[in-house]
């Protein structure tokens, strides 16, 4: 018989690494076409978002397949790390177009 938490729990890890190879690329793609690094790409708000995400849904896959307790506290602590990360960035994002509403001209 199918445990359907057990594939739910180690689909979110496959997921997250899904997104992370769909994202980075597409990364690689565009930047290839405007010929800078992939990393450059990649720092790009439009990139950085879904890759955290990504990550997240690996972390949180990993956190929940984890039998160990003293490990599981270590994945909650880089999903942890991974949502401040988030947050900064959407501050960030926001102070900047914010920025540049007061003054188009940079």
């Amino acid at each position: 018989m199918l445990d359907l938490g057990m594939i739910i729990r180690n689909g979110l890890w496959i997921l997250g690494l899904a997104v992370l190879l769909a994202v980075w690329s597409y990364a690689r793609y565009s930047a290839i076409r405007q010929g800078v690094r992939t990393r450059q790409m990649m720092s790009e708000f439009r990139y950085a978002f879904p890759a955290d995400v990504g990550l997240l849904l690996f972390v949180a896959g990993m956190a929940l397949t984890e039998p160990r307790s003293w490990a599981r506290i270590l994945w909650l602590i880089l999903g942890s790390a991974i949502i401040i990360h988030m947050v900064m960035s959407i501050a960030i994002r926001r102070h900047t177009d914010a920025k540049e509403q007061e003054d188009p001209r940079g």
